[in-house]
């Protein structure tokens, strides 16, 4: 029987609560809302419905204190809603939700993968324009203007490069823009859907992340672009009028108009926050409610208005953790302890599901056919965090490095590994032939040494063995955004190894290949094959989604396919590609470790014995 006290308890004097669903009350009316009188000296209670006047007792047993603190109660009850939303619960079995199905930390991992996607796009970008630039001999030359004049608006009236970097530069904004908005749309629908089917069914499968995100995907993209609009656009609007006025700042007009856009940032970014604390249901609305656009925006308007407690504490609570994130890692860095990529690990595998979670429940919850939610008994959280969490994390991770070396011998995969090393081999030609027609003779002429560091550069002191660890979940996390971004049908993947090896071949003509092999080969030889492995999962993830797009009815006789045994759908044949996927890139964590750790201990010591100075 939940209960809420509108007043601090006093022994001396009864007090009053609210009652919801008081089955263990004999309560007479229809509504079965009514308050209790709590008689601390005789230690028992008396109900008395709200409506006291239509009560078989009346206003007997009512003061006249009594009768404020009901009329005030009534008042509350009006604005804000009789139900309670429990923050406390709800937060705290998202935790234990989390714990039991860690299947839904994967929407969270296929978000970082769609910005990997979105980079890639960027990436391919810059990749054919300055391939392009080294055939037309004119690198060298836009190099020496960027590092002269830096980032102005003289690059684009020269014709020799805004000819290419416009198109370019228009085009790969309107596809990330596409991406984000399309590619949300289905992470986002599968990752509250999932949310949804733990609480409610206790199960949370692969399959049912693809089913979700198959289902909702268009009425979470169109909800996506519209909450984002009117959430951000007062701030949006102000910007863009700033921008413009700064841009005609040399009229009366253009600095009228900068001096007033100046003081209306901070009104609009406050109004910002304050629709997204009202927005912040819309997307666990399109799930819930199966509704889309405005009316998804309008449900989440009204969840927020009449559980503004709970929604204003999710808000502080999320505000808080990832300020306690931020400070956390600043502080470590000040120290020598750089923790940016634990940071973003604990971001994106704890955090943002469990936040997620609670913030879907505190929706669902306030539904009024919903009954509130009851109490349960748990074991404290930072218990199971310090000695539960770490061995169920290590199981899975033995479970996935078995599940890669299947991968890596599985004969019918050979297609894959095939395109992945293709890909790295072709960055680096690329990334070579630019290097030796434009970017190695401005280096020299700028008096780049070949095996010496830029002694102009402070790095800070940091200890070997925290930032081994630091460049293993960097490349750990990178590897896993890189594999689950094949779901864009293997494109993503294959540039995304394609821009690594563009990155490597650009570094071939700097220095002699003994210094090259020593700065890269102790780690190298762990680190990039781990790479490319990630890279053939996600190119075999994107070809069951290519599959599945163009409706294909059977795989399982496929020579590509080693999953399953038998006749199987498309949308099967995606669900186990993709939890083979998250099984292989999890599972390649000790390989990443191995290869972080030589890269901070002994790769700088055998750099050092073949001639690198720093």
């Amino acid at each position: 029987m939940a209960t809420r006290c509108f007043g601090r308890p006093n022994p001396a004097v009864a007090q009053w609560y609210i009652v919801r669903d008081c089955e263990r009350v004999n309560c007479w009316h229809s509504c079965h809302i009514m308050a209790v009188r709590y008689d601390y000296r005789r230690r028992s209670t008396l109900p008395v419905p709200l409506c006291a006047r239509t009560s078989p007792f009346g206003g007997l047993f009512e003061s006249r204190r009594s009768h404020r603190k009901r009329g005030l109660r009534m008042v509350r009850s009006a604005l804000f809603g009789v139900k309670r939303i429990f923050f406390d619960r709800i937060f705290e079995r998202s935790y234990w939700t989390w714990r039991r199905h860690p299947t839904i930390i994967v929407p969270s991992m296929l978000g970082t993968a769609l910005s990997v996607i979105e980079q890639s796009i960027v990436t391919t970008g810059l990749i054919v324009f300055l391939g392009t630039l080294a055939m037309n001999g004119t690198l060298s030359g836009l190099l020496t203007q960027l590092s002269s004049r830096g980032l102005t608006l003289s690059l684009l009236q020269n014709s020799s490069y805004s000819s290419l970097l416009i198109p370019i530069a228009v085009i790969s904004t309107i596809v990330v823009l596409l991406t984000a908005i399309l590619g949300g749309g289905f992470v986002y629908s599968s990752e509250y859907g999932v949310y949804l089917e733990a609480w409610n069914k206790d199960k949370a499968t692969i399959g049912s992340i693809v089913e979700h995100g198959s289902r909702n995907w268009k009425r979470m993209a169109w909800t996506l672009l519209l909450s984002n609009l009117i959430t951000w656009g007062p701030l949006a609007a102000v910007f863009l009028a700033l921008l413009a006025s700064a841009l005609n700042a040399n009229s009366l007009a253009g600095l009228v108009g900068f001096a007033v856009s100046s003081n209306l940032i901070y009104p609009a970014l406050a109004a910002s926050l304050l629709i997204a604390l009202f927005t912040v249901y819309s997307y666990p609305a399109v799930v819930i409610d199966n509704v889309s656009g405005l009316k998804a925006i309008s449900n989440s308007f009204r969840a927020a208005g009449r559980n503004l407690t709970a929604t204003f504490s999710y808000s502080v609570v999320r505000v808080l953790f990832q300020f306690f994130l931020v400070l956390v890692v600043l502080m470590a860095g000040f120290i020598g302890l750089p923790l940016s990529s634990f940071g973003a690990a604990i971001l994106s595998f704890l955090l943002t599901p469990i936040l997620h979670s609670t913030k879907t429940m505190i929706y669902y919850y306030s539904k009024p056919e919903v009954q509130e939610m009851p109490f349960e008994l748990s074991n404290p959280i930072w218990q199971d965090i310090s000695r539960q969490l770490p061995r169920a994390a290590w199981r899975k991770i033995k479970a996935g490095l078995a599940e890669a070396g299947r991968f890596v011998i599985g004969p019918r995969n050979l297609p894959f590994h095939i395109l992945s090393i293709l890909a790295f081999v072709l960055g680096v030609s690329i990334g070579n032939y630019v290097s030796v027609n434009g970017v190695k003779n401005y280096l020299i002429s700028i008096g780049y040494v070949p095996g010496q560091g830029n002694k102009s550069v402070v790095f800070p002191q940091v200890i070997p063995p925290v930032l081994g660890a630091d460049i293993f979940l960097n490349n750990w996390l990178v590897s896993i955004a890189t594999g689950l971004a094949g779901i864009g049908f293997g494109a993503p993947s294959f540039a995304t190894i394609l821009f690594n090896g563009f990155i490597l071949g650009l570094l071939v003509p700097l220095s002699t290949l003994t210094m090259l092999l020593a700065a890269i080969l102790p780690h190298g030889f762990i680190e990039i094959p781990s790479f490319i492995l990630a890279g053939s999962i996600g190119i075999k993830l994107g070809y069951a989604g290519l599959r599945r797009f163009t409706g294909a009815e059977r795989v399982a006789d496929d020579p590509m396919s080693d999953v399953g045994i038998g006749p199987a759908d498309s949308d099967g044949y995606l669900s186990r590609t993709l939890r083979q996927t998250v099984y292989v890139v999890v599972g390649l964590a000790p390989l990443f470790l191995i290869a972080g750790l030589i890269e901070a201990d002994i790769t700088p010591i055998i750099m050092r014995l073949f001639g690198w100075t720093f």
